[in-house]
C-alpha cells in the first residue's frame, strides 16, 4: 500500500483548538436544523510528492516504563494507562494530530441552539469481540464513573451533565435524572447545567470512553486487570501482556477505521534504567524514547531530538492531613527552602519553565495565557526565612528534629530519574533546614496507592491538563476531590471553582484567578516547574502524533518507513 509521505512529528498547538465559542461550533452547520458529519482534518508537514513504499513488517517499538496501574476507563487515572487505553479506546470523538476534533464512534452529532443538548448519532461499529457497540455501552460507563460506589476519580469530570453532581454526592439516588439517555441503540442524547465549551473535545477523554456493558458485569472488579478481561473498541488490542516485562499491543481488525491504521504491532517494554533505555534506543532496539534530561546534551543538535511544551506542572505536594503538613508554616518553609531555578538548571538541564503558579502558561485566559491573568505570586526561595518557620512550626506541633527526622520520608518512586529529583530534593533541605529525609522508592502503582490512603507526608508529584482550560489544574483541589491526594479542604477555594463551573467568560476567569491565588497563600502544593516533553525518535518514524493535552500520544497513524 502506498501512502504519502508526512512528517516525522506532527506537533500539535498548545491551545489544541479546545477554547471553541457558543458561536464557533467545528463541523456545525446549524445545529437547529441539520445533522452535521464530523469530518477529519489533519496537518501534515514536510509533505512530499512521492509515495514511497510502506516498509511491509509495520512494529513499533517503545518503552512503556513499568505496568500500567489501570485499565479501566472509568476509574484510570494515570498517564501510562491513558496513554494505553488511547490505544485500545475510542470515544465518541477523536482528536486529529493537529488537535481538532476527528472521527471517533459517533457518526455525526447535533447540538441543541441553548448549546445545552448533545445528540450523538453512532455510526456501525463493533467491539473486537465481534458484537454491536451501543449508545448503552457508553451510558452504562458514565453512569457508572458517576456512581458513587465506583469510587471514579474522574467522576467530577461529569459533574457538566445534568445531576450528575447530585447522584455522585447522593443527593439524588434516580438514574433517570442524570442527562445521559439512550433514545435508541444508536442515538446518545445528553443534557449540560450550562453551555461548556470544551465539552464535545471531553468526550475524547479515557474516562468517556465506552465499557462494553457484559465485559464489566462479568468480570466486575478484575475488568481491566489482563487481555483476557477486556474488550477493545480502538486501533488497537492487547495481544499480550507479561508484567514486569512487556506489553504488546496489536492492530484491531474490528476496528470501524481500521484501513487508516498501518501498524501491525506495538513492543512496549518495561524499562527503568535510563542508561538501559538509551543504549536500546541507540542500538535500534526502540524507536523512539522519553529521553531523560542527562542526556539532554548528547542529542541537542541531532535532527532525531524533539523538546516540546507540555501543559504539565510538577509540584511538591504535602498531605495536609499529616501531623506535620497540616501545619502552615511547615508548608512554608519546605516551599521557601526548595530553589526551583535550580531545580530547573540542573535536574531539567534547562528544559523547562519556572513556574509562577499552577496552572502552566498555556492554558487560556481572557483570550490569551491564563499567566497574563495571574496576580498571584508563589513564596519563592528564602532559606534563611525557610529556616526560623522550621523550627517554629516543630515547636507548634510538639515534636523535635529527631522526631521529625524519624516520621518523614520522601515519597518517590523506582528509577534513574526519579532517583536524581527526590536527591535533589533532599540535598535542598538538608542544607536548608538542616534535616536530612530518608527516600522511600516504590514502583508507580504503589505511590498511586500511597497517596490515595493518605500514607505518606511529602512527595514530588505531577499534573498534566486534560483539556485546554485552567479548571482542569484547579478543580483536582476541591475538598474530597478524586485527585485531590494533598486531602486540604478550603471552603472559599471549593466556592470559587464551583463559580468558575457555573459561569462564563471574563467571570469563570477571575474565579480561576482568585482561587490559584489562594493555592498560592495557603500552599497545599508548591509549583516547582513546567516541563518541555524530550525525546529521541528514528526518522523511520512517522505520523506519531503528540499532544500536549489529554494523553500524551496517539499511533492511530504511525507508520514506519524505512
Amino acid at each position: 500500500m502506498k501512502r504519502r509521505l508526512v512528517s516525522l512529528i506532527v506537533l500539535i498547538a498548545a491551545f489544541i483548538g479546545l477554547t471553541l465559542t457558543a458561536c464557533d461550533k467545528p463541523n456545525i452547520e446549524d445545529s437547529t436544523t441539520e445533522d452535521t458529519q464530523i469530518v477529519e482534518t489533519s496537518t501534515e508537514l514536510n509533505s512530499e510528492a512521492t509515495e514511497p513504499e510502506i516498509e511491509p513488517e509495520q512494529i513499533l517499538r517503545v518503552n512503556w516504563g513499568s505496568d500500567p496501574p489501570d485499565l479501566d476507563p472509568q476509574t484510570t487515572t494515570d498517564q501510562l494507562s491513558m496513554w494505553i487505553l488511547n490505544a485500545v479506546m475510542e470515544g465518541l470523538v477523536r482528536l486529529n494530530p493537529d488537535g481538532t476534533i476527528g472521527i471517533g464512534l459517533a457518526e455525526r452529532y447535533t447540538i441543541s441552539d441553548d448549546n445545552l443538548t448533545y445528540t450523538f448519532y453512532l455510526r456501525d461499529a463493533f467491539w473486537s469481540d465481534g458484537t454491536q457497540i451501543t449508545s448503552h455501552d457508553f451510558r452504562n460507563a458514565w453512569i457508572r464513573a458517576i456512581n458513587p460506589a465506583t469510587k471514579s476519580n474522574y467522576a467530577y469530570q461529569f459533574f457538566y451533565i445534568e445531576g450528575a453532581r447530585e447522584f455522585n454526592h447522593e443527593e439524588e439516588n434516580d438514574i433517570s435524572t442524570i442527562g445521559i439517555r439512550s433514545l435508541d441503540d444508536k442515538t446518545l442524547e445528553v443534557t449540560l447545567n450550562n453551555p461548556t465549551p470544551y465539552f464535545l473535545s471531553l468526550t475524547s477523554f479515557v474516562t468517556y470512553m465506552p465499557a462494553q456493558k457484559q465485559a464489566v458485569d462479568f468480570y466486575d472488579q478484575e475488568y481491566g486487570e489482563s487481555t483476557d478481561k477486556m474488550v477493545f473498541s480502538g486501533p488497537y488490542i492487547i495481544e499480550e501482556w507479561i508484567r514486569n516485562e512487556k506489553l504488546v499491543l496489536k492492530k484491531n481488525e474490528m476496528y470501524h477505521d481500521a484501513d487508516s491504521v498501518r501498524l501491525d504491532n506495538i513492543y512496549g517494554y518495561m524499562i527503568k534504567e535510563n542508561d538501559t533505555i538509551l543504549r536500546m534506543y541507540e542500538n535500534n532496539e526502540l524507536d523512539f524514547i522519553n529521553l531523560p534530561t542527562e542526556f539532554i546534551s548528547k542529542y541537542l543538535y541531532s535532527n532525531e531530538f524533539k523538546s516540546l511544551s507540555e501543559a504539565t506542572t510538577w509540584y511538591l505536594m504535602f498531605n495536609c492531613e499529616n501531623k506535620y503538613f497540616s501545619n502552615y508554616k511547615m508548608r512554608l518553609a519546605f516551599a521557601l527552602a526548595t530553589d526551583a531555578e535550580a531545580y530547573v538548571n540542573v535536574i531539567a538541564q534547562n528544559s523547562g519553565t519556572v513556574a509562577e503558579g499552577l496552572t502552566p502558561p498555556s492554558m487560556t485566559g481572557k483570550g490569551h495565557s491564563f499567566a497574563v491573568d495571574r496576580y498571584s505570586v508563589l513564596p519563592g526561595y528564602d532559606p534563611d526565612k525557610a529556616l526560623i518557620l522550621f523550627d517554629e512550626a516543630l515547636e507548634e506541633v510538639g515534636a523535635t528534629r529527631e522526631e521529625f527526622k524519624n516520621d518523614v520520608t520522601i515519597l518517590s518512586e523506582k528509577g534513574d530519574t526519579w532517583n536524581r529529583r527526590a536527591q535533589f530534593l533532599q540535598s535542598q533541605w538538608k542544607e536548608n533546614l538542616g534535616i536530612e529525609l530518608f527516600i522511600e522508592q516504590l514502583t508507580f502503582s504503589e505511590r498511586l496507592n500511597r497517596y490515595d490512603t493518605k500514607s505518606y507526608e511529602i512527595a514530588y508529584a505531577g499534573w498534566g491538563g486534560d483539556y485546554n482550560d485552567p479548571l482542569t489544574f484547579m478543580d483536582m483541589l476541591v475538598t474530597d476531590g478524586g485527585h485531590n491526594y494533598t486531602h486540604w479542604s478550603n471552603k472559599e477555594y471549593d466556592e470559587f471553582i464551583l463559580k468558575a463551573v457555573n459561569s462564563a467568560g471574563y467571570e469563570r476567569i477571575d474565579a480561576l484567578t482568585v482561587a490559584e491565588a489562594i493555592i498560592a497563600q495557603e500552599i497545599p502544593v508548591y509549583p516547582i516547574y513546567h516541563p518541555n516533553k524530550n525525546l529521541v525518535i528514528k526518522p523511520y518514524v512517522r505520523s506519531l502524533a503528540i499532544f500536549p493535552i489529554g494523553s500524551d500520544y496517539d499511533f492511530k497513524w504511525t507508520y514506519i518507513d524505512k
